[in-house]
């Protein structure tokens, strides 16, 4: 089997869907079926409208066995996505839709999003996602959930009551990360001793980073630590070091950070919002109102204090973990996928 796969923006950053396609696609590889990843624009909303003609011009469906579009790449598709489907079958990969996942989406937003609704396929990452796109009208039969994976590291450390007193997060610098009431929960109740590290990428909206500078400079000297973009091996390695995660999103369309915090068997806060109660369950995660800096701050210090709280909410969460889906099971419920909207062509 041959696809298309188009995107936009930069495959090699360390957000979670750019992440969930390089795995994905390097199993689908190895199990024979040949991925063409064609990256249509860079991501802003400007640069992709400026290229829907030569998009129109240089994708020829012909050339593969079916087409797979990235919802990111909703706005420079739009116009070519029904006339791609009357030639080939037609994949949409919904991780989030814009119109959902942005804080002050554009309102040109559900007509980009429409032709994606109508592909013969569409793939999302979690039982939320797919409870949304029921809401928009699309019927339970043409969805497929594949959830992405939790053993792409391989764990330096089960959890253990001499973890360094280290608060993880792991997340780009955007609104809804929920970085800022982060910041400033952590200001408030951080314990002598302890240390708030932050990995990801700093610069995807520097405004929005700005107010979080601000914020983590009110807290005590030495209890932030800005470590930004590493790779995987000092990733596993923070993982390993932590004696909790932490990252209060407004808005997830998976969390593979999450269920990566879960395979080091890291208790977790975070907040009661889409798919996480449910990937996180009950006994390993305490969740927040999102947007609640009060009720964040009183968890974070609740954990903080409690070591006997971690230690059982760190079993529960290698208990969690073991249920989840590894990457080759994404791999094969994805390829099913492929193959039912190839078979219904």
């Amino acid at each position: 089997m041959r696809i298309a796969f188009i995107t936009v923006g930069d495959p090699s950053r360390l957000t979670g869907g750019y992440l969930y396609h390089r795995e994905l696609f390097a199993r689908l590889r190895a199990g024979g079926i040949a991925v063409e990843e064609i990256v249509a624009a860079p991501a802003d909303l400007p640069a992709q409208l400026a290229a829907v003609a030569a998009v129109g011009r240089d994708v020829d469906p012909e050339r593969y066995d079916l087409l797979v579009v990235d919802a990111l790449a909703r706005a420079v598709c739009a116009p070519w996505l029904d006339q791609w489907r009357l030639r080939r079958p037609l994949v949409a990969m919904i991780h989030e839709l814009p119109s959902v996942a942005a804080s002050n989406p554009d309102p040109a937003e559900l007509a980009w999003e429409a032709p994606l609704l109508r592909a013969d396929r569409l793939i999302t990452v979690s039982d939320d996602g797919a409870r949304i796109l029921q809401g928009r009208g699309v019927a339970l039969e043409r969805i497929a959930v594949v959830s992405g994976g939790y053993d792409r590291l391989t764990p330096v450390r089960q959890y253990k009551a001499t973890a360094e007193p280290i608060a993880l997060c792991v997340a780009q610098w955007i609104p809804r990360k929920g970085l800022h009431e982060l910041a400033r929960a952590w200001a408030r109740t951080v314990r002598p001793g302890w240390c708030l590290e932050l990995v990801g990428e700093t610069a995807a909206d520097p405004a929005y980073a700005a107010l979080v500078r601000v914020a983590l400079a009110t807290a005590p000297a030495g209890s932030v630590r800005i470590r930004g973009r590493i790779d995987d091996s000092a990733l596993a390695e923070a993982y390993g070091r932590a004696a909790l995660f932490v990252l209060p999103s407004h808005y997830e369309g998976y969390g593979i950070a999450f269920a990566e915090a879960l395979a080091f068997g890291l208790p977790v806060v975070s907040c009661a919002v889409g798919p996480l109660p449910s990937l996180l369950g009950n006994e390993a995660a305490l969740l927040v109102p999102a947007g609640s800096e009060a009720d964040l701050a009183g968890v974070l210090g609740r954990l903080m204090d409690d070591q006997l709280l971690r230690t059982r909410m760190a079993a529960a969460a290698l208990r969690r973990a073991a249920d989840l889906p590894t990457w080759e099971r994404c791999a094969a419920n994805f390829r099913a996928a492929l193959v039912v909207a190839k078979d219904r062509s």
